[in-house]
């Protein structure tokens, strides 16, 4: 009996053991809690008094420093705050048919955005926890009329809601999007987008770097939004679609063959760095089967691996890491 308790123990222990995966950085949210919300500038700007703009703009600025003024001088070109033409400008613009159709369908697809609350709401804790240096911006929506999809500035961060209203949108083909990048321009994708965003303005890339610097370097934005994000799929996390991951997960190991082999990982060349990190229809050495940023891509299994044979490193270490030779040295990455 003893011997039969004994063997189903040293089972479960082997069985707890190998199920556990450590390649992620967690972080314990139990119990906490913060106040959060999301401002919607957008529908705040389109709605001010008609009549006296010039002073609402004013007051806006007095309302949202951080955002106001950035959103009206350098997004909207409306001048300097104060600035008497901008009546006409804005009205203008706010009379406009096309600029009245994008602001009322991107109202109708975002009237309520408590989902995209409660999926970034853990997202930031878990950042208070694993990333405690950052502090929580303020967090805003606007409309740029296809333009300007992000903007950071001190204390907050704003993303642009007409370039998430689904792959199909009617003026995306209009204005010429291409389909690889509206394959991303959907809601379920603003949650990480927004903490992206805000990882690759707290750490910025470093252009001058080889390719592995810099495949490291998408790879550690990569896992530190995996680790706030621990149940969003990871085909998301990576802008891929279900069939894309599947074709760069079997490919894997022929992909990296060939980045070692041609040396590719070491040149400083931009157009040849490029090839692996930028958004496209498909990376360009790899053929037009291939989903674009493979590199991108293999820096995060790079990085994943290092976690996993470094469990002693926190995850601010890791974002604080520029050596990409180091990353691979020490990750055991084949």
């Amino acid at each position: 009996m003893k011997k039969a308790l004994y063997s189903t123990l040293v089972f479960l222990f082997f069985l707890f053991s190998c199920s556990k995966d450590e390649t992620f950085r967690t972080a314990d949210i139990s119990g906490k809690d913060i106040d959060f919300h999301i401002t919607r500038f957008d529908s705040i700007f389109w709605n001010i008094d008609t009549s006296d703009v010039c002073n609402e703009c004013i007051r806006l600025d007095s309302t949202y420093p951080e955002m106001a003024q950035i959103y009206i001088e350098r997004v909207m070109l409306m001048g300097k705050l104060g600035n008497p033409m901008a009546q006409i400008e804005y009205n203008n613009f706010h009379n406009y048919p096309a600029v009245k159709t994008v602001f009322n369908t991107v109202q109708q697809e975002y009237y309520d955005i408590n989902d995209i609350e409660q999926k970034l709401k853990p997202a930031i804790l878990r950042m208070n926890v694993l990333l405690p240096q950052i502090a929580t911006p303020n967090f805003y929506t606007h409309i740029s009329f296809f333009n300007q999809n992000v903007i950071v500035g001190t204390g907050f961060i704003s993303l642009s809601l007409d370039n998430y209203m689904g792959e199909d949108y009617i003026y995306y083909d209009s204005i010429g999007i291409y389909s690889y990048l509206r394959q991303n321009m959907v809601r379920h994708k603003i949650p990480t987008d927004y903490m992206i965003a805000l990882l690759t303005s707290e750490f910025p890339f470093n252009p001058s770097g080889n390719l592995l610097d810099d495949i490291t370097y998408y790879g550690r934005v990569l896992y530190a939004t995996r680790c706030l994000f621990p149940e969003e799929d990871e085909n998301v996390i990576l802008g891929y679609s279900h069939k894309q991951l599947e074709w760069a997960e079997e490919h894997e190991k022929d992909i990296w063959d060939k980045m070692v082999s041609t040396h590719v990982i070491y040149t400083t060349n931009i157009i040849e760095k490029n090839k692996f990190t930028h958004d496209g229809p498909f990376t360009q050495p790899f053929g037009q089967e291939s989903p674009s940023r493979l590199g991108a891509f293999i820096g995060y299994q790079i990085v994943k691996s290092y976690m996993r044979n470094n469990r002693n490193v926190t995850l601010v270490q890791l974002m604080q890491m520029t050596n990409g030779q180091e990353i691979l040295s020490k990750s055991k990455y084949r």
